[in-house]
């Protein structure tokens, strides 16, 4: 019985494959693997956007609706169709995002920027076409990702095709106005 055990190694021994002797190796033989993980370099600020690659930044135009109860950034396309919103309600001290386009129920809506991403509850317009979701005033991600977002960003719906706007001024403007509101009233 001793000798079937000690058997066993030795047959397992012999399973192992020998490495290559000397020069007898071959350039077919070495494989290289990258494998992108933790290590890998992503400039500052930039991350991975998979959900706006390949997706056309649509053709458009900004507009500013200044208003009292709350300033609006207004993107249209060249029709003049408006595509998406962003307004500031002080009121409220919320913002209301508004796209053009209708949402399932359940749905959220996502908004990416080279920096980061958020996704809101987004509920059907009660008053005309469209979806709209809501954020508090002082939301970390609008008032530091969105703001300082260049380039372009995109808004989805659950999970259809993002609808991918240039970044302009305008943007940058209102979120800094109701920035300034918050500041203002939390003194």
């Amino acid at each position: 019985m001793k000798r079937r055990w000690l058997a066993v190694p030795m047959l397992l021994a012999g399973c192992t494959p020998t490495a290559p002797q000397g020069g007898n190796a071959t350039a077919k033989d070495d494989v290289t693997v990258s494998i992108p993980g933790p290590d890998t370099v992503i400039a500052a600020g930039i991350l991975p956007t998979p959900e706006l690659d390949g997706v056309a930044v649509t053709a458009g135009r900004w507009r500013l609706d200044a208003n009292p109860a709350g300033d609006t950034a207004i993107f249209r396309d060249s029709t003049g169709h408006v595509l998406f919103a962003a307004r500031c309600g002080r009121a409220q001290r919320r913002w209301l995002f508004v796209i053009g386009a209708a949402a399932g129920a359940g749905s959220s809506m996502k908004i990416i920027t080279g920096s980061g991403a958020a996704s809101y509850p987004a509920m059907p317009r009660a008053f005309a076409p469209g979806t709209m979701a809501r954020a508090p005033i002082d939301d970390p991600f609008i008032t530091t990702a969105l703001a300082q977002a260049r380039g372009s960003f995109g808004v989805m719906l659950g999970s259809r095709k993002a609808l991918v706007m240039p970044l302009d001024r305008v943007v940058g403007d209102v979120i800094k106005g109701c920035s300034g509101i918050r500041q203002a009233q939390s003194s």
